[in-house]
């Protein structure tokens, strides 16, 4: 089966949960066994990007980790209750941040032809929560007014952004946010930046008029010598799942993020990665 087909079969999985595919290899694994052994835990995998709590228990998750605002406690981004599974998530990058906040920054700009740019709202990383578990993304976006009847509590597009060469981790993030608001989060973005090389790949899913969980986009930006390579672009976001309404005069057409403008973003990141 191609990579593609692998990501769309787990993301698509009727079965609970979306942290499960995180397995050892990918992520490091701790049994959560009390604070002390939690927090030995944290100072051991200070160098790395994530890793993964098991067995911890509503209870334990409502107690010890879902109210604190700062400390090693308040560093998780997805909490799956079916499973017992905490991601640890620890303190952000400078390029994390970069990457999340230029790419707003492009989407305004892409967003001022249609006259729309001051009618987005801009939800940052805040806290979602469904039956399915918790999560935050690394940037969101929602119309400021939106439709009759539909919720304010999800937004209409996400982007997540990881620093690894690893696909598992933004696989359990495009299952969450497809699945957990019931239809509700129309596009998720996920931007992989890799480590060791100049290279970020940016992908968008949708769910198809099946309800299917398919891989709309992929578009990646390298950089050879002082070249610089763009395939797949532009990024193309539907004006109406961004907006939660079809366009209503011709200006009110597609966000389209352009090569000029993911050059842009790629370089800022590559310069916060010392890869410039």
């Amino acid at each position: 089966m191609s990579i593609n087909g692998d990501a769309e079969s787990f993301i698509n999985d009727p079965g609970r949960g979306f942290l499960g595919n995180l397995a050892p290899s990918s992520v490091p694994h701790y049994a959560y066994r009390g604070r002390e052994q939690f927090l030995n835990d944290f100072d051991h995998e200070f160098n790395n990007e994530y890793f993964l709590l098991t067995g911890v228990e509503k209870h334990i998750f409502d107690s010890q980790f879902f109210e604190p605002e700062h400390g090693p406690f308040s560093c998780w981004c997805s909490y799956d209750p079916k499973l017992e599974l905490l991601l640890i998530k620890m303190p952000e990058s400078t390029t994390h941040a970069v990457a999340a906040h230029t790419f707003h920054d492009m989407l305004i700009r892409a967003a001022q032809p249609t006259g729309m740019e001051l009618a987005l709202r801009p939800l940052g990383s805040g806290y979602h929560h469904a039956p399915m578990g918790g999560k935050q993304p690394n940037m969101a976006w929602r119309p400021r007014r939106v439709p009759p009847g539909r919720s304010q509590g999800w937004p209409s597009v996400v982007l997540e952004v990881a620093l690894s060469e690893r696909r598992s981790k933004l696989q359990s993030d495009v299952r969450y946010w497809l699945r957990a608001p019931q239809g509700d989060v129309k596009t998720v973005l996920t931007l992989a930046i890799d480590r060791n090389a100049p290279k970020i790949t940016i992908e968008k899913w949708e769910n198809n008029v099946n309800g299917f969980h398919h891989l709309q986009q992929r578009i990646v930006i390298s950089k050879r010598a002082n070249n610089i390579s763009i395939t797949g672009a532009p990024l193309i976001i539907n004006f109406e799942n961004l907006f939660l309404r079809p366009p209503s005069i011709p200006r009110e057409q597609d966000i389209e993020i352009d090569d000029e403008k993911l050059k842009f973003l790629a370089e800022d990141i590559w310069n916060e990665q010392g890869q410039l």
